[in-house]
């Protein structure tokens, strides 16, 4: 449990990646897995499918409201597809869950236990906006914020079937993802990592990365070990050879207002991770186009979430239901990845 003698000692203190969706989360998982000691978690989405509906599912205190919510996640294609025995998890939870984040706990180490590992830790993008409770319930954990040009992230997103329909809303995202990881920016467990001197220099990263977390650096680490294929096309560039050659694909794929009105929403934080802006300032015309558009796809995104939504909050509890809803509107296979970011 947090604050326990293993995780004060730091022998077992998670390690968390965060930041926007398509800045390379992905790829620095895999690239942290191949080191023998650390086995971090795929993407959970903890805090949206468990945290934010506490109040649904109870008092995890309360063993009726743990074997509840067991049942519930780990009937998730998302935690299905960790690949650990369910049956034993379960029990681990049901034993050890007793609070919200001592039942995050018990997944994490049993996840990385499962691989033969020692330092647990998990990889979700959208856990940037709930870093300070990762902080006081890890307070000796590591926080590793990954950070990618926001024209580059905006244009991966706009390919993407979960992606935001607009610009203006994937720049949104950036800037919500990166405010919200930087709120642990002061504190000694939080790191920012560019994605692209992650892929320019990958060794120097890893050694970096490697010295923060407290782990001897290895060279293989850094080489493509044959995993399997993911079961979404749009993680499948993770698994390849480290490259370079997806930065600036931005200026192939972005309209010039396309680019304008990203450096408006995030022109503030691109300049403190090295970014420059290259399109004149987005003008009043510019500007409403983008807000006209998001608008519209705003509101059409919502009507055709609405059974989402509505399982969400008639039926908060009722996880694989939501989730199945969620997949059956999001391909993940039969798309070509060529082009993709």
């Amino acid at each position: 449990m947090p604050g326990n003698s293993e995780e004060a000692t730091g022998e077992r203190a998670p390690i968390f990646i965060v930041g926007a969706p398509r800045s390379g989360t992905s790829l620095l998982r895999n690239l942290l897995n191949r080191h023998p000691a650390i086995g971090l978690c795929d993407e959970t989405y903890y805090f949206y499918y468990v945290y934010r509906r506490r109040r649904a599912f109870g008092d995890l205190a309360d063993p009726a409201a743990r074997q509840r919510l067991a049942d519930r996640y780990l009937a998730t294609r998302r935690i299905r597809r960790l690949g650990v025995q369910l049956d034993q998890l379960a029990a681990h939870l049901l034993r050890d869950g007793t609070s919200y984040d001592a039942f995050f706990t018990t997944l994490l180490r049993f996840y990385a236990s499962a691989q033969g590992k020692r330092r647990p830790g998990e990889k979700t993008p959208q856990h940037a906006l709930f870093v300070e409770e990762l902080c006081q319930w890890y307070p000796t954990g590591r926080i590793i914020h990954l950070v990618r040009d926001p024209r580059d992230v905006v244009a991966s997103l706009l390919r993407m079937p979960w992606g935001g329909r607009t610009a203006l809303a994937n720049a949104r995202l950036w800037r919500t993802c990166v405010t919200g990881a930087e709120r642990a920016c002061r504190r000694d467990n939080y790191l920012v990592v560019c994605y692209e001197e992650l892929v320019c220099d990958t060794e120097t990263q890893l050694r970096r990365i490697c010295d923060f977390v407290g782990e001897e650096y290895l060279p293989h680490m850094t080489a493509a070990d044959g995993s399997p294929a993911p079961d979404a096309w749009w993680f499948a560039r993770a698994r390849e050879p480290i490259t370079a050659g997806r930065q600036g694909i931005w200026r192939a794929q972005l309209t010039r207002d396309d680019v304008a009105t990203i450096e408006w929403v995030a022109g503030e934080l691109m300049p403190r991770f090295g970014y420059e802006a290259c399109a004149p300032p987005a003008n009043l015309s510019v500007r409403l186009r983008a807000l006209t558009g998001t608008v519209a796809a705003d509101v059409q995104q919502t009507l055709t979430q609405l059974p989402r939504i509505w399982y969400h909050w008639a039926r908060p509890t009722h996880l694989a239901a939501e989730e199945a809803w969620i997949e059956r509107q999001t391909p993940a296979r039969g798309k070509s990845i060529e082009g993709e970011c």
